[in-house]
């Protein structure tokens, strides 16, 4: 019985320590005669994003008929994702935004291309785009990309995680992020910017869930008159959160973006029409005479 009972002294120690989350100093106890102690696992390392900063899609029409037989002309401008209310302003979304607007341009470039039309672009604005490019084009696409997040947070939790300095607390919360909003593909005539044709596409809210860890900066009490350092017990210290160690809220929006975008790219390939788009250069001209560009 003796050994049966260190056995499980042994174990039950390792549960705490694991159920703690290395919140307590640490130390083993004394250990069991006749055999080792039973130590806890190391800590994970901090997670890091699986896009690495570059946030790129691809879409691939499904057909392409020849190059330029299509007698139409059209200049394509990245969507513009930068409305004051969108989240997608918000700075952590910011290399979101870019990657997915210049993603899309590309993508709608290769539509042109693909229905046998003539693609001047894709240019980052419809600043950039030239005066004989506007001069020479039929239609300008010129998209906006839209976003709503709307995020609910679980309270703080402190675990161990393993950095560059070894084993150290941080702070981690849950969240659960609805996301919603829509993307306009937009024609306009290039000399005036007259909006010509507008269809809408919305994007139903869905529900994603994730974390955020940062660095959690012990703040010890003050007790009998005297600063208590180095104290191992939890309820002696208490931590406020430092700079953010993981941000999972840009990851979860950019593999939202990444489930929506065929959806978005395939309603591009239906609703740019070779047959509207001619008809819409019979408008251009007419628009031009009208204004005697």
């Amino acid at each position: 019985m003796g050994k049966v009972s260190c056995i499980m002294k042994r174990v039950k120690s390792a549960v705490l320590l694991i159920a703690a989350a290395g919140l307590l100093s640490g130390q083993n106890g004394g250990g069991c005669a006749g055999g080792p102690e039973v130590a806890p696992p190391p800590p994970p390392p901090i997670p890091v994003s699986h896009w690495g900063d570059n946030y790129f899609y691809n879409y691939e029409p499904p057909k392409k008929l020849p190059p330029a037989s299509i007698k139409a002309t059209v200049i394509v401008v990245n969507p513009f994702y930068k409305d004051a209310e969108s989240s997608l302003i918000d700075p952590i979304y910011a290399q979101v935004g870019k990657g997915f607007s210049k993603s899309m341009g590309v993508d709608l470039d290769k539509i042109i291309i693909a229905k046998g039309m003539t693609s001047v672009g894709p240019y980052p604005t419809l600043d950039d785009v030239t005066y004989p490019d506007k001069k020479n084009a039929d239609i300008t696409l010129a998209p906006r990309v839209f976003l709503t997040t709307n995020t609910k947070y679980d309270k703080w939790e402190y675990v161990y995680y393993s950095d560059n300095e070894g084993k150290k607390v941080y702070s981690e919360r849950k969240f659960e992020m609805k996301l919603g909003g829509w993307v306009a593909y937009e024609m306009r005539e290039p000399l005036s910017g007259e909006k010509m044709w507008v269809k809408k596409l919305e994007m139903e809210g869905s529900v994603i869930k994730g974390w955020e860890i940062y660095e959690a900066i012990p703040v010890y009490e003050t007790r009998y008159g005297g600063q208590y350092n180095n104290i191992p017990y939890q309820h002696l210290v208490r931590y406020d959160q430092g700079k953010m160690a993981y941000n999972g809220r840009t990851d979860a929006v950019a593999d939202a973006l990444k489930d929506y975008y065929p959806v978005i790219m395939e309603k591009a390939w239906t609703y740019l029409d070779t047959d509207e788009i001619l008809n819409l250069k019979g408008k251009t001209k007419e628009i031009r005479e009208l204004k005697r560009y």
